[in-house]
């Protein structure tokens, strides 16, 4: 028999699925599915998401991870594309951090719910920023840009 907390747990974590929003920020664990390297000896890892946009049947969803640190290792055409942001801006980050503009994160709906859900960026200033930061990056393509309704 289904406990009512249960239910209730499901019911928020649904409605939260369904209430995702542009510019929304969630708290993922992530693995190579989504496009992310793991570090050595870790299967996944837990990463800032932000909402960029939807495919067309709204199941996936793609966004910009938010790291702790650039890695200078990588090419400049990932490094450049590395928008510094603050605590003061972001109160949910616990440092200052990088959201890294030169990658397109996908993710499934299932991925998100009510647990996940660490803020929103309602700075429009910020949300352009980004996404045009995005948009001039040379390693996503113009198709990922349109399959999310970038542009």
């Amino acid at each position: 028999m289904t406990k009512l907390g249960e239910l209730l747990g499901t019911m928020a974590d649904k409605l939260a699925q369904d209430s995702l929003n542009i510019g929304d920020v969630h708290f993922l664990n992530l693995d190579s599915n989504n496009g992310i390297t793991p570090k050595a000896g870790d299967t996944s890892r837990n990463k800032f998401f932000i909402i960029l946009g939807f495919d067309n049947e709204g199941n996936v969803i793609g966004g910009l991870v938010i790291n702790s640190n650039i890695n200078y290792n990588l090419p400049t055409s990932v490094t450049d594309y590395q928008l510094p942001v603050t605590v003061e801006q972001f109160s949910f980050l616990e440092h200052n951090s990088f959201i890294n503009c030169s990658k397109i994160i996908v993710a499934k709906r299932s991925k998100f719910n009510k647990n996940t859900y660490r803020g929103v960026i309602s700075d429009a200033e910020m949300m352009e920023l980004i996404i045009n930061t995005v948009k001039e990056s040379p390693t996503i393509s113009k198709k990922q840009l349109r399959e999310f309704g970038i542009i």
